[in-house]
């Protein structure tokens, strides 16, 4: 049953005098004597690696398994999950469930097959006649039998592949299972980059396979055919016709050329060629080829989700995500853009921004910024007096005043934007999620780590962190000054003294996607699955909002990170069981009225008698 939210807040500030505020996202231990090797952090792991055992520490539910082994094991460690090989022994730990799964494989030499060392999410083994598939987010093996030893296996990040060389096996890290379709011995298994779809063409035969719907398509197609294969879809062509198939939609489409195609090019989730006087765009976020009239057309400018049309001084853009093209925006503009975000840099007063997401151009306040940064989604324009920058999400300009100009902290391999203030001991980091600065201070000036969507500080004393799947900086009082202060894409670390504080940004409520702010949106057609962190036997009542906000509740309670217009909760059902961490999956109807919507959720959490309520961290995917 809906209920409106007003009513479980006036339960909650009833009880707000003796409930306690929700748990940080920092983690101290003191580091065990017979240390070797760590820490080692990617993602949301992090391993230790004692003369006796593997520690194996997730930053989803902030807590660390001890697995003892034989033999010092070979680690593989990535994003959201570690692999440990002990003899013929193979250990999956997966930190979306904070659990190990084994399997035992016949020798102790099996093929082992993972993705980048930098990114990835699924784990192929080979042994025999025998395969096995691990998903970082599925977080168990899965087993198929092979009709001849020595399979081909590839895997990119997100998909795995593996063929026998009668059939051919999908593996998803969103699913986790096998999926098969029927192949043949010239099948050639692909998957590139982010890895939302995998290829494993014959002549005649287009297969792709579908991340994200976790499915197969086969499309007949001419026996000589070019290929183009990007992070989120496959295109194969004969010059006068292309197919096109969406790792997003797992659908195909087709197109057929007045004038024949030519000038192919791509980014991860958009392609874009010419036929004739037509500019032509294909979009991963809705698997089809678009045309529209570019008769003075001098170029594309491409990123991750969206093309620009560029003719002379018109420049049109194209959302992947949409499947639509947005305004023309006129003038001579040099373009800066990142995954989610461009900004058009025009004479004095002439400069705009355009979100993918919202389709539009966006007019710049500042007529002559100090320096412009573009992060994955957001644009930062810095002026004498502070910064204004402007979200992917919301399309709006959002002002920081400071006293040092132009002194900050980014990287345009992530979406952290950090002003420094004061005389460095405060730092203001741009929230594009909740469309807001968020400020620490210190007592000293800070030293100040980012990666990806995270920023660390310290200044001595304290540690500070901030994420922006959790939108708040946490602190952590320090023993000593700190001897090692790292940062990676999604956890980060500081040890001191003999101990070892982790900083984690995701919150005690979380979920698989994490899109704009970083990879792996959650689509149409597929499932939302939440993780909420809390004590066994709590209770749970789930939140469900349409714009952002930050309210005080009070500092037991917490912060309501939703606008309350419009709210309703939804209990989850049951009570959180023994290891601490409950799952909501909600099906995501694979309606395109949908696509860009932005829904905010939040967890009211109240755990066992003594009744003590708490507000969770929001999250906020946005569906395509």
């Amino acid at each position: 049953m809906n209920t409106p939210f007003h009513l479980v807040a006036a339960g909650l500030l009833a009880a707000a005098a003796l409930s306690a505020q929700g748990p940080s996202n920092w983690t101290t231990m003191t580091l065990p004597a017979n240390l070797v090797s760590g820490p080692n952090q990617i993602g949301t792991s992090l391993s230790l690696q004692t003369t006796t055992d593997v520690w194996l520490y997730s930053g989803i539910t902030k807590e660390w398994t001890v697995l003892p082994v034989t033999n010092p094991a070979p680690l593989f460690q990535a994003n959201d999950y570690i692999i440990v090989q002990d003899g013929n022994q193979v250990h999956g730990y997966a930190t979306h469930t904070g659990r190990v799964d084994t399997i035992t494989t016949p020798t102790t030499t099996p093929t082992i097959i993972s993705g980048s060392s930098s990114s990835s999410w699924v784990t192929l083994v080979a042994d025999g006649a025998q395969a096995w598939a691990f998903g970082a987010f599925h977080g168990r093996w899965e087993t198929t039998t092979l009709a001849a030893p020595n399979p081909t296996m590839v895997a990119s990040r997100l998909t795995g592949l593996i063929s026998d060389g009668t059939t051919v096996w999908g593996v998803s890290a969103h699913h986790g299972t096998l999926v098969p379709v029927p192949g043949d011995a010239q099948a050639v298994p692909v998957v590139v980059g982010e890895a939302e779809v995998g290829t494993a063409n014959s002549p005649g035969v287009f297969r792709g396979f579908s991340a994200q719907q976790n499915s197969w398509g086969v499309q007949a197609v001419p026996m000589v055919v070019n290929t183009f294969q990007e992070a989120e879809y496959a295109i194969v062509d004969d010059g006068t016709q292309a197919w096109g198939f969406s790792g997003i939609t797992g659908t195909f489409d087709h197109f057929t050329a007045t004038s024949g195609i030519s000038g192919l090019v791509g980014a991860a989730g958009v392609a874009a060629f010419q036929d004739g006087s037509d500019a032509v765009c294909f979009g991963s976020g809705t698997g089809s080829f678009v045309a529209r009239p570019a008769p003075n057309f001098s170029g594309f400018h491409l990123a991750y989700h969206f093309a620009v049309v560029i003719e002379g001084s018109s420049h049109t853009p194209f959302s992947a995500l949409l499947g639509a093209y947005g305004p023309t925006a006129v003038g001579n503009f040099v373009l800066t853009s990142n995954d989610a975000i461009c900004f058009a840099d025009g004479s004095p007063g002439q400069s705009l921004a355009y979100s993918p997401i919202l389709n539009t151009w966006y007019v710049a306040p500042v007529v002559s910024p100090l320096a412009v940064e573009v992060v994955r989604d957001s644009v930062v324009l810095a002026e004498p007096t502070g910064y204004q920058a402007l979200s992917a999400r919301h399309g709006t300009w959002v002002q920081q005043t400071t006293s040092l100009p132009a002194s900050y902290v980014s990287s345009t391999r992530g979406s952290t934007f950090v002003a420094v203030d004061g005389t460095g001991e405060i730092a203001h980091v741009f929230d594009a999620r909740l469309n807001r600065w968020a400020t620490a201070v210190g007592q000293n000036p800070l030293a100040i780590n980012i990666s990806r969507h995270t920023a660390m500080a310290h200044d001595g004393v304290t540690a500070f962190g901030f994420g922006q799947p959790s939108g708040e900086w946490y602190s952590e009082p320090l023993t000593a000054a700190p001897t090692s202060f790292r940062t990676s894409s999604s956890i980060g670390t500081l040890v001191h003294g003999n101990e070892l504080s982790v900083y984690s940004v995701q919150g005690s409520f979380t979920y698989t996607g994490r899109y704009p702010e970083f990879t792996q949106a959650i689509n149409l057609g597929n499932t939302l699955r939440l993780h909420q962190v809390a004590p066994p036997g709590s209770v749970l009542t789930l939140v469900v909002g349409f714009a952002p906000a930050r309210i005080d509740l009070g500092p037991t309670l917490g912060f309501l990170y939703m606008d309350p217009m419009g709210l309703v909760s939804v209990p989850w059902g049951g009570v959180v069981g023994s290891g601490g961490l409950a799952e909501f999956a909600l099906p995501v109807p694979n309606d395109p009225n949908l696509r860009t919507t932005q829904l905010h959720f939040q967890d009211v959490v109240i755990p066992p008698t003594p009744a003590m309520p708490w507000l969770s961290n929001s999250v906020a995917p946005i569906l395509f």
